[in-house]
């Protein structure tokens, strides 16, 4: 029986007619999903997905093409859902790992020391050498406490770009500072 014959049993009721397509298409499918994803498991999911929504969307198929090009494009599709949700996931890893490193060096550039380390002396230093914007960038989160938002507003940036240019300038601080007070300490 060919592909054609088979999907016209599955619409006219026979759904149990659509498993004889699995058995044919899903080692063919698999292997081109495997390729583009990073583990077996995942590609197993992803041919059965394909599976799932070529049985819901049957009826769009036109029967003058080739079924497993077909499949192939809606795994393809399928593959691409899981890269976005794969790169969100990870960009959303990477802004906490920021978050937390941020966190780390301005508990670092706050602690006191017992011997009086001339930790702010270091820092009104480094805060110099800033360009006037970086500076401006400092005074608007953190003397007058704008949301990124408003900042990026009023400097022309996205809140992101605002976010990452501020753990930017606050990492260039702090190693300075650190630098300072190594030499200090020599």
């Amino acid at each position: 029986m060919d592909d054609v014959e088979i999907i016209a049993r599955v619409l006219a009721g026979q759904q149990d007619a659509f498993g004889v397509l699995v058995e044919r298409y899903q080692r063919q499918l698999y292997y081109f999903v495997v390729g583009k994803v990073a583990e077996d498991t995942e590609a197993k999911d992803i041919v059965q997905k394909s599976f799932v929504s070529a049985y819901q969307n049957l009826r769009t198929f036109e029967t003058d093409g080739s079924l497993f090009a077909w499949l192939k494009g809606i795994a393809l599709n399928h593959c691409r859902n899981e890269w976005r949700r794969y790169h969100h996931q990870s960009t959303m890893k990477e802004r906490l790992l920021e978050a937390r490193r941020a966190e780390l060096e301005l508990a670092w550039l706050e602690e006191r020391h017992h011997e009086g380390d001339g930790r702010v002396s270091a820092l009104q230093e480094c805060m110099q050498q800033l360009s006037a914007e970086e500076q401006s960038l400092l005074e608007l989160r953190f003397v007058q406490e704008l949301p990124l938002q408003s900042i990026g507003e009023q400097l022309g940036k996205g809140s992101e770009a605002i976010r990452l240019w501020l753990y930017r300038v606050r990492q260039r601080l702090a190693n300075c500072v650190r630098r300072k007070l190594a030499v200090g300490n020599a």
